[in-house]
């Protein structure tokens, strides 16, 4: 029994020289490691709803209670803190990116928040990513494509992105580039495009309606066309004047030719 006694009080002293460790201290190191179980309880059942809403691994929070945790009793004792942390460098180096960049994508959305660049419901375009803006969280902003598709985009690369926001201003252009043969008069086809937009009543007419020559191109002669309408609008009046296009050009007899290709064979 005496020699059981020598091992441990051995084994106590010598890991006490190792860690520098007092170990008298051992009462007070293992209550304050049992009021860090029951605030990391606490602090855990707080996140567990934070994280699920703004997608953060619980497990990065568990870490860091517990490696904070380690410190405080790893304190206590009396031990050099700074070798443990030496210890876990390559960890912490991993960790510290990690919340890195959690914190950049909450500064984001702090940022989006208060700045209001968009809102929820907005027709926007961030990036090459267009559509409208159906959630702003602290790490995602959510987007909902014409196509109906939902695109996620981290708030970082938000902050990073030039944003254009259609649902700023109540009207928003819309330019059209026609194409016309040439053999059909420019004044024409200008007049036979004028009558289309008279006859859409979601063209804004008291706004600008511009109609020129742009390009003259390998089979048609092409027109830059741009009118207004409320934002609300847009692809509706869009798509409806292609429609329309047509309509007035084969009223007044104007060819709308196809794309063709000359092959010169030579013997």
């Amino acid at each position: 029994m005496g020699n059981v006694n020598n091992y441990t009080k051995s084994f106590l002293d010598g890991l006490s020289s190792t860690f520098g460790a007092n170990l008298n201290n051992i009462p007070s190191a293992l209550l304050l490691a049992i009021i860090c179980y029951g605030v990391y309880k606490i602090i855990f059942k707080i996140f567990e709803e934070f994280s699920k809403r703004v997608k953060i691994d619980q497990n990065i929070i568990k870490v860091l209670i517990i490696f904070f945790s380690i410190m405080m009793i790893a304190s206590s004792l009396g031990i050099n803190t700074s070798s443990l942390i030496a210890a876990f460098s390559i960890f912490g180096i991993a960790i510290s990116l990690s919340v890195q960049n959690l914190m950049s994508n909450i500064a984001n959305a702090i940022s989006i928040y208060a700045n209001k660049p968009f809102k929820v419901g907005d027709y926007v375009k961030i990036g090459d990513v267009e559509g409208t803006v159906a959630e702003i969280g602290f790490m995602l902003t959510k987007i909902r494509t014409y196509k109906n598709e939902i695109i996620y985009i981290p708030n970082t690369s938000v902050g990073s992105s030039i944003i254009i926001n259609y649902s700023e201003s109540p009207i928003r252009r819309i330019e059209q580039i026609i194409d016309a043969s040439y053999n059909d008069p420019i004044d024409k086809v200008k007049n036979a495009i004028m009558e289309a937009i008279n006859n859409e009543p979601l063209v804004l007419k008291n706004e600008e309606i511009y109609i020129a020559v742009v390009e003259y191109s390998t089979s048609s002669i092409q027109y830059d066309v741009r009118v207004y309408c409320e934002t609300a609008n847009f692809l509706k009046c869009k798509n409806s004047l292609f429609e329309r296009y047509k309509a007035s050009f084969d009223k007044n007899g104007i060819t709308i030719p196809f794309k063709t290709l000359n092959v010169n064979i030579t013997k």
